[in-house]
């Protein structure tokens, strides 16, 4: 089905492409293989709301309680529910702080709710949205011992007059930071995209830096989360107040637009008989190697009954938001020990409150619980399904008046990793077109038995999923048949 919009005098079609070569199904279950104990030696020591992995069992914990404040990083290295922690930390103590500390420059780590991990050469780094005066983006290495400040840091606060304090962060495979700020009820909230250590001096010097892309939500609200795809073409937005993710597709260099393909509505409510609440989505987590969208879903700083007995994260596809699987971490608790208070053995964190959650290398999923102050390993015991991410959007000319049924030359070509096919109709047609290999498989269908007024139309094709080589695009209206090729380098 498409979606046909009318803006400016110009046709807008956004659809969504799906491979026939993939099958996008969950045939098998979540397990929680431990939860870090909330007790000495191994604890993170308080609430604990946001994880970034390194690798297999390896990851860092990054605790936030605002009431006693405490902000800091504990890293685990080899982890399991006993063992692991790096460094030593006061259990339950007040005002414990990570301090960032270069030379005679130092930050005190301050309210920060989210981080990301990025590898530059061999240091596996910590990327923290801080909300320091400066709002500074403080990086910090992952070292055998435990946490220490990396020379890099960047101040978000462009505008001194207007400084938002900012939230989630990611980053994409060229070291682009991307990072939300706070919303209310009455201003929306936006994604500051930033570019890379590599690329923009501010983070070497600690300056301010400017934006290469702002993103501004179309609702007003919290952007509790952000994930983007490898290359920062897709990318996924939270907001706590309407329930809602957002997609966005585009380019650091060019910029956004909302992709209105993609639906994701958070319609749960959790109620004890007399009061009830209503979850949202916090955190999100994109699994590259499967193109799989993980939306962590919890209550507002629930902490009693009824908040605890809700904690999901929904397993989303990333062309259309549909929900394809559940991992229930409420109910794992219940099931395992009859409560949902209740801390279990070794793989039952407890309290459920899902803020966050991150992937490592063999795409185990690890989760925070808020009020559990734990990290959780899970593990899918079944094949996850690969997605092809491959959102289309198709614009007609203005204006132009065809005098034939054809179909030209892709541009740019060779391309990475957007294209444009342009393809011309004489009369209302039934169109679809496709993408094959070389050896003749259906790769994609970008377009599938739809029905095109007469015109010149352009799609955008982004091949950010598949190999470097050369494919055939082929267009059909029922009774003709055009084809041409087309090369993809990375």
């Amino acid at each position: 089905m498409i979606n046909i919009y009318r803006k400016l005098f110009t046709f807008i079609f956004l659809l969504v492409s799906f491979s026939v070569l993939n099958a996008q199904v969950f045939d098998g279950v979540w397990n929680c293989l431990y939860a870090t104990i909330d007790d000495q030696p191994n604890a993170t020591g308080n609430r604990t709301i946001s994880v970034a992995t390194s690798g297999d069992n390896a990851f860092a914990a990054l605790v936030a309680d605002f009431a006693d404040s405490c902000y800091y990083i504990v890293n685990y290295k080899d982890a399991d529910s006993l063992n692991g922690r790096l460094g030593s930390y006061q259990y339950s103590g007040k005002g414990q702080v990570t301090m960032w500390l270069a030379g005679f420059d130092q930050v005190s780590l301050t309210r920060a709710k989210d981080m990301a991990h990025f590898k530059i050469g061999d240091h596996d780094l910590l990327f923290v949205a801080s909300n320091d005066p400066e709002k500074n983006i403080l990086v910090f290495k992952m070292t055998p011992d435990s946490i220490e400040t990396y020379p890099m840091r960047m101040s978000t606060a462009s505008n001194p007059f207007d400084i938002k304090n900012i939230w989630a962060i990611d980053m994409d495979n060229s070291g682009r930071v991307y990072v939300t700020t706070e919303g209310t009820e009455s201003i929306p909230s936006e994604v500051w995209v930033y570019e890379s250590p590599s690329k923009e001096t501010a983070w070497s010097d600690g300056y301010m830096a400017t934006p290469i892309q702002t993103i501004t939500l179309p609702d007003n609200g919290d952007a509790r989360g952000v994930a983007v795809n490898g290359d920062g073409t897709v990318v996924y937005v939270s907001n706590y107040l309407t329930k809602k993710v957002y997609c966005y597709t585009g380019d650091p260099a060019t910029g956004y637009t909302l992709y209105n393909g993609f639906s994701f509505l958070i319609s749960d409510e959790v109620t004890d008989g007399t009061t009830t609440i209503y979850p949202g989505p916090w955190g999100l987590t994109y699994m590259r190697d499967y193109n799989i969208l993980f939306v962590s879903s919890a209550t507002d700083y629930e902490n009693n009954a009824i908040g605890y007995s809700y904690g999901k994260i929904f397993i989303v596809n990333p062309n259309n938001g549909e929900i394809m699987d559940t991992l229930d971490a409420a109910e794992w608790n219940f099931e395992k020990t009859g409560a949902y208070n209740n801390n279990g053995p070794g793989n039952v964190s407890g309290y459920a409150s899902p803020y966050n959650c991150d992937v490592d290398d063999l795409n185990n999923l690890y989760a925070v619980s808020y009020y559990g102050w734990t990290i959780d390993k899970w593990q899918y015991l079944g094949t996850l399904p690969i997605i092809t991410l491959t959102i289309t959007s198709i614009e007609i000319e203005d204006g132009t008046i065809p005098n034939s049924f054809s179909l030209e030359q892709n541009y740019p070509n060779p391309f990475n990793p957007n294209t444009t096919i342009k393809f011309s109709l004489v009369e209302r047609s039934n169109i679809s077109l496709d993408i094959y290999s070389i050896s003749g498989e259906l790769v994609s269908s970008l377009i599938e038995a739809a029905e095109f007024e007469k015109g010149v139309y352009e799609v955008t094709f982004n091949a950010s999923n598949l190999a470097s080589g050369t494919y055939i695009y082929t267009i059909t209206d029922g009774s003709r048949t055009l084809s041409k090729k087309l090369t993809l380098i990375k």
